[in-house]
């Protein structure tokens, strides 16, 4: 049975598509593609229908990443679908709980619980800084998260959570 990953951002534009192409392209590498599907989606629908912001995008092709979903709005369907549903910072985390169904089947958590230092783990929003430099950070912590997810889930437990 496939598990599923959900990242979620405000937007969908910036940190939960870095979040999700970064998480596939890991699970690509373990060769994990087959029992892992991943997706992306935002809290609010400010960006819905539109591409990721061109920083994000110009990040993700300097390291070999292609993206080109469109963003879109957390449904309540997703909270019963999804096996992890990770928000990029404290906030996201908050306001998932908050809207969340009783009947939530999805672990709701900080993507950066994984790897990242306790000073670290909220991957904070890129949008509002100049420059790609924020961008790379958050491509830099994802990367580091996702792996760390990958080597203490997907690795350790095959069958998984």
């Amino acid at each position: 049975m496939t598990k599923k990953i959900l990242m979620v951002c405000m937007g969908n534009i910036c940190r939960s598509p870095m979040a999700e192409a970064i998480m596939r392209r890991a699970l690509e590498r373990t060769k994990a593609t087959d029992e892992w599907f991943v997706d992306s989606a935002a809290l609010v629908g400010y960006h819905s229908g539109c591409l990721p912001e061109e920083r994000a995008l110009d990040v993700l092709q300097k390291h070999g990443i292609t993206y080109s979903k469109e963003a879109r709005v957390i449904r309540p369907d997703d909270f019963l679908e999804f096996d992890f549903i990770f928000g990029m910072d404290s906030d996201n985390v908050a306001e998932l709980k908050k809207i969340s169904p009783s009947n939530c089947k999805a672990k709701i958590m900080l993507l950066g619980t994984y790897g990242l230092a306790e000073t670290e783990k909220n991957i904070h929003d890129p949008y509002y800084f100049l420059g790609e430099a924020p961008f790379e950070e958050v491509y830099e912590k994802c990367v580091v998260a996702c792996n760390a997810f990958i080597q203490d889930v997907v690795l350790k437990n095959p069958s998984c959570s």
